[in-house]
């Protein structure tokens, strides 16, 4: 579908408000090609977000799941990394001035030997330091690709990014089947720990691969003692159904070992093993001076809205009770990730979830780098925009473009934009750009025409009516 914004009649949601200067109002809007209700704003979905200045330093921090049912999982995710880099070229200017680090989920298990946890001599296991796994090309702990003054590439590694970044993912299956995730990436973000990986001015991208939910355990090892206990011992079978009894409440369940289906399941709050995800949420949160420089994702298990958990017998032991799996692949099968999921809740409108129980990750590896692309500002459409009045000639939006301004990470109150052809400028219209926007449906973006330049830390949003 062709759709222009000059000469097309457009229900503009967004009242024009005034401020000073150059951008700070919006023209008059003809009654005519304006509907503005009440309740004008339903329905809409972020399509666009533009800003004054584009921030081309990233950090990208990938957190992988070690334990021995991954094999599949990393053959996939390894494979499909190229979809992931050619949707970081597509930034103004090309790939941004990336750092790019991989740690495992493996923090050991508080010092208590298990196979793949802890040892003797590695009682944190991997304990959120950076991998390169062996791989030929890196020559740090990370992969560091950034754009010199003349355009060429300063790099610290030899070969073709994709390549060595799949191969560095590649870490194995003999990790701790107890994963933590959560605990994996603050360690690894941690100040001290990976010099030189974390900048202060950089957007963050973290993005966790897993088919298990997190199992983040309080230090001390006391959540994988009782390795012989019994299903009337109050820890019960040192198997990871511990990660969900002692990480997650469900609603009106006082018995969390009682076989059935579950609903309204959420982190568990006061317990004893395992802290709930806000502190995780509020350590990353606080990493940054504004908190929308930071993206969050995961792969993971199916969670359904109304946060069901199915207990069901452990096929090791009927008596026992297991977390029964969300979803199923040909790679493998996947439980509910619900301390993850409220975990990406924590950061809005920067969070992608998407299914590892699928045998081909490029849809879920294409939803992260469209996230972080969005987040440091992207003019591409995103969605078919709807024709709401398909009788009237031309193609009829709904939309709203607001601007606002960001400082100290403080966002101002937003002003609204008419269309071009409605009022401004300032205004927006729609311009066809097969070339940055390869991966969008109509490979288009939204262009905001100014007299001037816009005040610095300058934000433009549009959300429109798009098709479902």
């Amino acid at each position: 579908m062709s759709i222009t914004t000059r000469g097309t009649r457009v229900a503009l949601l967004a009242l024009a408000l005034a401020a000073c200067g150059d951008d700070g109002g919006a023209g008059p809007i003809d009654a005519g090609d304006a509907a503005v209700s009440p309740d004008a704003a339903d329905g809409l979905t972020a399509v666009a977000t533009v800003p004054t200045d584009l921030n081309r330093a990233l950090d990208l921090l990938l957190v992988i799941d070690n334990s021995g049912s991954m094999q599949e999982e990393q053959q996939s995710l390894a494979s499909n990394l190229p979809q992931l880099i050619n949707i970081l070229n597509t930034a103004p200017g090309g790939l941004p001035d990336v750092h790019i680090g991989v740690v495992s989920t493996n923090v050991g298990s508080g010092g208590v030997e298990i196979g793949g946890c802890s040892s003797a001599t590695r009682p944190q296991g991997d304990d959120g330091n950076l991998l390169t796994t062996g791989c030929p090309g890196p020559q740090a702990a990370f992969l560091e690709d950034l754009r010199n003054p003349d355009g060429s590439r300063a790099r610290n590694y030899s070969g073709d990014l994709a390549t060595v970044l799949s191969c560095m993912t590649r870490l194995g299956t003999t990790g701790c089947g107890f994963e933590q995730p959560l605990e994996a990436m603050k360690r690894a973000l941690s100040p001290g720990r990976n010099p030189g990986f974390l900048r202060p001015n950089a957007m963050l991208g973290v993005l966790i691969v897993t088919d298990e939910d997190d199992c983040s355990a309080i230090d001390g090892g006391a959540m994988f003692g009782d390795p012989n206990a019994t299903i009337s011992s109050p820890l019960g079978p040192r198997t990871s159904f511990r990660c969900f009894e002692f990480g997650v409440q469900c609603a009106g369940d006082t018995n969390p070992r009682a076989f059935g289906t579950k609903t309204g399941c959420a982190p568990r709050v006061g317990s004893p093993y395992m802290p709930t995800v806000q502190p995780y949420i509020d350590f990353v949160r606080g990493l940054k001076a504004d908190p929308t420089q930071v993206v969050v994702s995961t792969i993971a298990g199916n969670v359904d809205d109304a946060r069901t958990a199915v207990i069901g017998a452990d096929l090791d032991d009927p008596t026992r009770p297991s977390l029964q799996a969300s979803c199923s692949s040909a790679s493998g099968i996947a439980a509910p990730a619900l301390r993850l999921r409220t975990f990406l809740e924590g950061f809005p409108e920067r969070n992608a979830a998407s299914t590892v129980c699928n045998d081909n990750l490029t849809d879920a590896l294409t939803a992260f780098g469209q996230l972080v692309r969005r987040a440091q500002g992207d003019a591409c459409l995103r969605g078919t925009l709807a024709d709401v009045d398909p009788a009237a000639p031309g193609v009829q939006l709904r939309c709203e473009v607001t601007q606002y301004t960001v400082v100290g990470g403080v966002r101002t109150d937003p002003v609204g934009l008419p269309a071009c052809g409605a009022g401004g400028p300032p205004c927006w219209q729609l311009v066809a750009d097969p070339l940055h926007c390869p991966a969008t449906p109509e490979h288009q973006a939204l262009e905001v025409v100014r007299t001037g330049a816009a005040p610095a830390g300058t934000l433009v949003e549009a959300r429109c009516q798009v098709e479902p």
